[in-house]
Order: C-alpha cells, then structure tokens, then sequence
C-alpha cells in the first residue's frame, strides 16, 4: 500500500490512498482544481481514481467533493448523515454509495471498515483502510481518544492521527473564547499531548510509520507536534518506527509498506 498527504490543516484535507493498482482519495477538502494540482505533483492521474471516502461533512474535508466526482464520474462513500449535512454544499455528484458506521465494505479491494469519532458534526468517523495483510488508520478530527478509536488504529503499518494544538498557544493565541472552547472540548481536536498518548496505546510491532495531522497552522507547528510524539514513542523510534508530519501546503510524504 501507499499513503500520500496531499493536505492536512483547518483549510483542508485530503490523502490518497493506493495498492494493487487502485487508488482512492479520503476526504477533499479543497478546490477540485487544487486537488488536480497535487495529485498531479504526486505523479497521479486524478482520472484513474476509484472513488473519494469521505469522514464528515464540514468543509475543510468536503469542498472539492462534488465537482471532483462530477469531473472524473467518481462514486462517492459516505454514511447518510454526513450526505445529509453535505448535501447543500457538495450538490449533484457521479454516484452517491451510502455506508453504515461500523460496518466493513470493500471499495475496488481495499477493505474500509468507518468507525465512529466523537466530533462536533453529524455521524463522523475514521477509517480502517486494509489491502490484504497491509493497512492503515486515518483519525483526523477527533475530540477524545475513545477506546474504539485505540482499538480500530492499532494492528496497523501506518497510522494518521490528529495532533491539532498545543494547549499553550491555542490558550494565548487569537481564537474568540467560544472557538477555544470548542476546540478543547469532547467533540473538538486532539492536542499534540492527546495525540502522543494516544499513540503510546496503539503503538505494536506492526507499526511502522506514524503520520501527525490536521496541525492548527494558528495554534501549532509541525516541531512542536514532533517534538511531543518523539518524546512519548522513543522506544518505537528506537525500533526504526517512523514519525513525520502532514502539512496544508505541502504534498507528502509519501509512505510506502
């Protein structure tokens, strides 16, 4: 399998997803035209997609979803109370497929397993994304590291996981009082602490390669995320494991397994 970030923040999100010669986009939170680009700058043709996954219907994971699916005749996953969030801002796409939270389908081979996230929007999730005996876990948007999300992330090569803020900046930054609140809230964004202790649980000897994600390009920086998951996994480090970071403007890493 192979992951690719093709961006990752508050302006928006997007990974491609390939192995056995399928390829599909999780989330496309932004312009259909910037998506191309990258894609592009990543040596993929967006016309061999197999379709777009999509966690959560606010627009930092939506915006290019409905004239991407037009453009290149892309079905497009989601449960039915994200495209009943969506639907107003995605309008018509190629071919809606409606999936039930916690429910494993399969999307040209790869098998998807959408497990339930506790966010502040309607039904979202992350996903269990296997090709055989490989696979990866993408948590983007999450306010609280439940038990199911430890579970559902671990066993894995690859993990994506949010490490939204530090605590400190995001307390003396310039966000109003209600925004601070709902970022630090149950249903808001894991901090870089959050993040690492999270991973301290899912952290077994199939993992290879840790992804930080979703970065407050306001409220965090890629050193601080680093520095804090580096501290909390030395011994995984140690053990030739991985951490690198996702970022909003920049295309990549791409990991391979």
């Amino acid at each position: 399998m192979r992951i690719t970030p093709l961006a990752s923040g508050s302006s928006g999100n997007s990974f491609l997803i390939q192995g056995n010669g399928s390829a599909l986009l999780v989330d496309a939170g932004l312009s259909c035209k910037q998506i191309v680009v990258r894609l592009e700058n990543a040596g993929f043709d967006p016309a061999s997609l197999d379709g777009i996954l999509v966690s959560h219907g606010h627009s930092d994971h939506i915006k290019g979803v409905g004239v991407l699916s037009r453009k290149f005749k892309l079905p497009v996953w989601m449960n039915r109370g994200t495209w009943e969030a969506a639907e107003g801002q995605v309008g018509k796409i190629h071919e809606l497929k409606i999936f039930e939270t916690g429910r494993v389908f399969v999307i040209a081979g790869f098998r998807v397993h959408p497990f339930s996230v506790p966010h502040d929007c309607v039904d979202p999730v992350g996903f269990r994304i296997t090709l055989g005996a490989a696979g990866v876990g993408i948590a983007t948007d999450l306010g609280t590291p439940t038990g199911l999300v430890a579970h559902l992330l671990s066993g894995l090569q690859v993990v994506v996981l949010e490490s939204n803020h530090d605590p400190v900046m995001l307390r003396d930054g310039p966000y109003p009082w209600e925004l601070k609140q709902r970022v630090r809230s149950r249903l808001g964004h894991l901090s870089n602490h959050e993040s690492a202790e999270l991973l301290q649980r899912i952290v077994t000897d199939e993992l290879q390669t840790v992804i930080l994600a979703h970065m407050s390009q306001t409220n965090n920086t890629a050193d601080l995320a680093l520095d804090c998951a580096c501290a909390s996994l030395q011994e995984f480090l140690a053990q030739n494991g991985a951490i690198c970071c996702a970022c909003q403007d920049e295309v990549g890493p791409t990991i391979e397994w």
